[in-house]
Parts: C-alpha cells; structure tokens; sequence
C-alpha cells in the first residue's frame, strides 16, 4: 500500500512540474506576440490610393482631403539590417 501511494505521489509531481513550465513558456509567447503587434500597429499608415499629395500619409482611417476616396492601408517600410 506504501508503494503506490508513494508512486501516486511522485507522478503527481512530475505532472504537476510539467504543467507549470509548460505555462510560463505559453505566457512568454504571448508577451512577445503582443509585443511584435504593438510594433506592426505603430507602423501602420494610410495613403491615397490616387496620391493626390504624392506620399504624404495619416495616421488614422478616413478619406482623402483631395479627392475623397477612402485612404488605403500603407505599412511603414523597416529598413533595419538592410545595408545601402
């Protein structure tokens, strides 16, 4: 009877252990995916389709001042590591 409680016992914390740092690599995933959006979200521009004012870009939806149409989404361009 000693055996299997002490058996019961040592699986236990072997699953208990595993469960646990499966949970903090879960949780340092998700904390460098929200962070990598928060990045994508910063670059995020918009532009006239039509480029009445050539590249000038908003930050926010709306319509162009020009001509009206809706501004199209334009994602800043990341030139890091990129050598000219």
């Amino acid at each position: 009877m000693k055996k299997i409680i002490l058996v019961l016992a040592v699986i236990f914390t072997v699953s208990f252990v595993f469960t646990s740092c499966k949970s903090d690599k879960k949780e340092e995933k998700k904390e460098q995916i929200t962070s990598d959006k928060k990045q994508n979200v910063e670059k995020v521009k918009y532009q006239c389709p039509m480029k009445c004012e050539k590249e000038k870009t908003y930050d926010k939806e709306g319509k162009c001042p020009v001509c009206e149409m809706k501004l199209r989404e334009k994602v800043a361009e990341n030139h890091e590591g990129h050598n000219h």
